[in-house]
């Protein structure tokens, strides 16, 4: 019984950490949802753009960095980086005469 017991509770270790590395994902982004709390430009490099959210940081495309304000809740479903409602009032781009 006790050679039972012991194959029993070997055998939940194995499959609960072959669970969570399923549902982390490999170290990968799966989904992400909250507000921006920083902006990070880490050496200047495009490959270096990263916000904080909820205490996270995470990397994001260039032109996700250039849209995103600090205060907006995005998402990111595991492709797609989203801003889901602005912080403040959004700026017009200015026109040229």
């Amino acid at each position: 019984m006790r050679g039972r017991t012991l194959t029993a509770l070997l055998f939940v270790a194995i499959l609960s950490l072959l669970a969570a590395d399923f549902t982390v994902g490999c170290g990968s982004q799966a989904y992400v949802y909250g507000p921006v709390s920083q902006k990070f430009d880490v050496s200047g490099q495009e490959t270096d753009r990263l916000i904080e959210i909820n205490g996270h940081t995470y990397s994001v495309p260039n032109g996700f960095y250039n849209i995103v304000q600090v205060g907006d809740t995005v998402r990111f479903n595991g492709r797609k980086w989203e801003v889901i409602k602005r912080a403040g009032v959004p700026v017009q781009p200015a026109t040229s005469p």
